[in-house]
């Protein structure tokens, strides 16, 4: 906090490049601090569950923390501007080539190439589609896709954030491909397994472990993935034992 007002303080008393830089720079401070407390907050509140109809199929979607992907795009993006706007403004204002002014331009570059695969959909916020068929999860950078009938189970883990694991049987069909060749914001598991991260989705973490465990253990209430009477289950007390 303390070096994001002494950033406002030389950005208001500053010429026009340095003020606009300081500025840039404060905006960066506040937006890092932003994403790291919404990232780590766990989501209250409401379900983000809903019906969602995908290629003439019907799903049942558990959406992604959209507050957290914009604010790590713009994150991303303000950083390329304070990069590249100082390389830029470095080598303007200095005769030749100023090797400060290609170093700045080799920090921006990873994030003007991050910002060009998120328009490009490469990177995108991603969603859980649960459907009468099989789960598939779509990442940042990673989509898979594991059918019920090669779920073995539904486990929480812990790795200083809640996670749950999808794991597969040894001969699961399983399919996943990633969506970045440039970036990987997912790991690819090495073994048959969908690797939730609840930090990234709409949805109290405890109640995603019981909504996936459910399905996992009720095969016959399968059917109604997809549905509207799903997203009703969800959003009442009605994930517990159907027999």
């Amino acid at each position: 906090m303390t070096a994001f007002l002494e950033s406002l303080a030389v950005a208001r008393g500053g010429d026009g490049g340095e003020a606009r830089f300081f500025l840039i720079l404060a905006g960066l401070m506040l937006l890092t601090a932003l994403f790291g407390a919404t990232y780590w907050w766990p989501h209250r509140g409401k379900p983000g569950v809903r019906h969602v109809e995908r290629g003439g199929r019907g799903f049942t979607e558990v959406r992604s923390r959209i507050s957290v992907f914009g604010l790590l795009v713009t994150m991303v993006g303000c950083a390329a501007a304070l990069a590249i706007g100082a390389a830029v403004e470095v080598f303007l204002f200095n005769a030749g080539v100023p090797a400060v002014s290609l170093v700045l331009a080799l920090l921006g570059l990873p994030c003007v190439l991050f910002v060009s695969e998120v328009l490009f959909g490469r990177i995108r916020p991603g969603g859980l589609l649960l459907g009468p068929d099989g789960i598939r999860v779509r990442g940042w950078t990673l989509e898979a896709y594991l059918p019920w009938v090669s779920v073995a189970g539904v486990r929480a883990v812990h790795h200083g954030f809640p996670e749950i694991w999808v794991e597969g049987t040894p001969e699961a069909a399983w399919a996943r491909r990633r969506t970045s060749r440039l970036f990987r914001l997912d790991r690819m598991p090495d073994a048959p397994r969908l690797e939730v991260d609840s930090r990234r989705y709409a949805i109290d973490p405890v109640l995603l472990h019981r909504l996936l465990e459910f399905y996992a253990l009720y095969p016959e209430t399968r059917a109604e993935l997809g549905t509207p009477r799903a997203v009703e289950r969800v959003r009442g007390p009605d994930l517990a034992d159907p027999r």
